[in-house]
C-alpha cells in the first residue's frame, strides 16, 4: 500500500459516495488508474464495504452505554451465537483481558430497555457480574476512522 492508496482511503472515509470519476480528480491518477486501485483494494479486503454513518438519537436510541461482562467459571468468551440472541442495542462487543471478558456498547432506546438487555446477559448467557457507564458525550473528533499504517 503505497501513499495513492492512503489517499483513496482518506477521501472514501470521508465520503463514502464519492464517484470515482470525482476521486481521480482529486489525486494524481486517471480514471481508469484510479478505478484500478480502488478495484484491488476491495479485492484485497482493506475496503470491507460502504456504510452510512445513523444519528443514534434521531434514530431513537438515546442512551449510550458501556457495559463490562464477566462470564461465569468456565466460560471465556461470548458463544458466538450471541449476536443471534436478539440483542439489538447492542453495536460493538469486544472480547478482553482483565477483570471483565467483554466489553458491550449498547444505544438503548432507554433506561427500560438497558435494564432489559442487562438482565438477559445474566440470564440468557450467564453473565457473573456486569458494570455498566453511560456515555455522556464523545469527544470532539470521535470515534474516527481508522487510517492504514
Amino acid at each position: 500500500m503505497d501513499q495513492l492508496d492512503r489517499k483513496i482511503i482518506a477521501e472514501l472515509q470521508d465520503d463514502g459516495r464519492i464517484s470515482v470519476t470525482e476521486l481521480a480528480e482529486r489525486l494524481p491518477l486517471s480514471l481508469s488508474a484510479t478505478s484500478e486501485r480502488l478495484k484491488r483494494l476491495i479485492d484485497s479486503g482493506v475496503v470491507t464495504g460502504f456504510h452510512a454513518r445513523i444519528d443514534p438519537t434521531l434514530a431513537g436510541r438515546t442512551i449510550e452505554a458501556l457495559v463490562d461482562v464477566r462470564l461465569g467459571p468456565g466460560k471465556y468468551s461470548v458463544d458466538p451465537s450471541f449476536d443471534g440472541l436478539g440483542f439489538d442495542a447492542v453495536v460493538d462487543a469486544v472480547h478482553l483481558t482483565g477483570r471483565f471478558d467483554v466489553q458491550l456498547r449498547v444505544m438503548a432506546a432507554d433506561v427500560t430497555e438497558l435494564d432489559g438487555l442487562l438482565g438477559r446477559l445474566k440470564d440468557d448467557i450467564g453473565a457473573e457480574e456486569t458494570n455498566t457507564r453511560l456515555v455522556l458525550r464523545s469527544l470532539e473528533g470521535f470515534p474516527r476512522s481508522l487510517r492504514p499504517a
